[in-house]
């Protein structure tokens, strides 16, 4: 089936990272990621985590480019419990650009998997996955 995607390419993401927190360096606008996690535990649900950063960065961009970060459940609902955008003008498609988002209250209704997925002019560029797991449960949600 032939591409039949219009403009500029999409860009590449070079990496997705979920962690507790995101030190940007005000003089260097260097980032230090604090806390990388890819499973949250908890004992029941619903469960309120209080805060969740995400750091991306992305290359082989071209202008103008709106990037949305979304948290959905993996199951068939697709239920989206987070939408946030933020926008990164590339002008040169060699540069390596960095977006945080930072999600703060966040209600997980159940233990499951869940998928924080990144798209660039609303195409899908990647998603990685980020389990919710009850304590006391094994990974497929079932009594130990």
């Amino acid at each position: 089936m032939p591409d039949t995607r219009t403009g500029p390419p999409a860009p590449v993401v070079l990496a997705m990272v979920v962690c507790d927190a995101i030190h940007q360096d005000p003089a260097t606008r260097k980032c230090t990621l604090l806390g990388t996690f890819s499973t949250i535990r908890a004992r029941q649900f619903p469960v309120r985590h209080p805060q969740l950063s995400v750091h991306i960065a992305l290359t082989d961009g071209h202008g103008r480019t709106r990037i949305r970060l979304s948290l959905v459940s993996a199951d068939e609902h697709q239920t989206q419990l987070f939408n946030g955008e933020g926008v990164i003008d590339f002008t040169d498609p060699r540069t390596v650009a960095e977006l945080n988002f930072t999600i703060g209250n966040l209600t997980f209704p159940a233990a499951g998997e869940y998928r924080l997925q990144v798209y660039g002019n609303d195409e899908l560029l990647m998603e990685r996955r980020l389990d919710v797991l009850q304590i006391g449960a094994s990974r497929t949600g079932e009594p130990m």
